[in-house]
């Protein structure tokens, strides 16, 4: 079985999840001169669907669609609730939410970008359904653990 640890976010690490939101923030004051800020909750959701079928707003896209699906991680992590960490494995090291201390993980930063290359259209990924999806499975994981735990 493959060995797996993980850690708490450190200071940098921490702040460049801050700055995914800072990003998007100046897009929408900047780039549409709105007054809208995210919150970190569902709500954002048709926010950044706007931005997602606006965008990409620089050169490298798929780097935007990872701050995106950073920001869709602050929502997922005050949703659900889980907490980011750095999870490492054989296969090196990624950031990753974690639902309470079991071993459920999600990747929400590679999340859309994902879809977008296996061909999905970015103008089509609906993150209300996804937030639901998510929910649903870590929700049936942990009840999987729990059952196997007592």
């Amino acid at each position: 079985m493959p060995s797996i640890s993980t850690r708490p976010l450190d200071d940098p690490e921490q702040a460049s999840i801050a700055q995914a939101t800072a990003w998007v923030n100046d897009v929408l004051h900047q780039g549409f001169k709105s007054d809208i800020r995210l919150t970190g909750r569902r709500g954002d959701i048709p926010t950044l669907h706007s931005l997602l079928s606006k965008g990409p707003f620089g050169t490298d896209a798929a780097s935007e669609l990872t701050v995106f699906g950073t920001v869709f991680g602050e929502i997922l992590a005050t949703e659900i609730p889980m907490s980011w960490v750095v999870l490492q494995d054989e296969h090196g090291s990624d950031f990753a939410l974690q639902y309470r201390d079991l071993d459920i993980f999600v990747f929400p930063r590679d999340m859309i970008l994902k879809r977008v290359e296996r061909g999905e259209d970015v103008h089509r990924i609906n993150l209300d359904v996804m937030l639901e999806e998510i929910r649903k499975t870590v929700q049936d994981d942990a009840q999987n653990v729990s059952k196997r735990v007592t």
